[in-house]
């Protein structure tokens, strides 16, 4: 028993170490920082990015940021975040 939790626990760390070494922060990729968006929070195996420009709901309530998470090398988009418009 001994052993196989050792086993799980050992191949958990190397999981967590290879996206930890693969995480898009980690090299620093400049795509979202300078065209797209800029790095919101980044954690040891994944980065979230939010865009810098917004667009407008249908509704004209809110400003819409499309957001994407990073893990490994690849990119995915998640759900955007929506601010709604104070009237002044």
């Amino acid at each position: 028993m001994r052993k196989i939790i050792t086993a799980i626990l050992v191949s958990l760390m190397m999981i967590i170490a290879l996206l930890a070494i693969t995480n898009p922060d980690r090299k620093n990729y400049r795509m979202f920082d300078y065209t797209e968006g800029r790095l919101k929070h980044d954690y040891v195996i994944f980065s979230i990015y939010q865009q810098t420009g917004f667009t407008v709901s249908r509704d004209s309530q809110y400003h819409i940021y499309q957001r994407y998470v990073g893990i490994g090398t690849l990119f995915f988009e998640i759900k955007p975040l929506k601010i709604k418009v104070s009237n002044m």
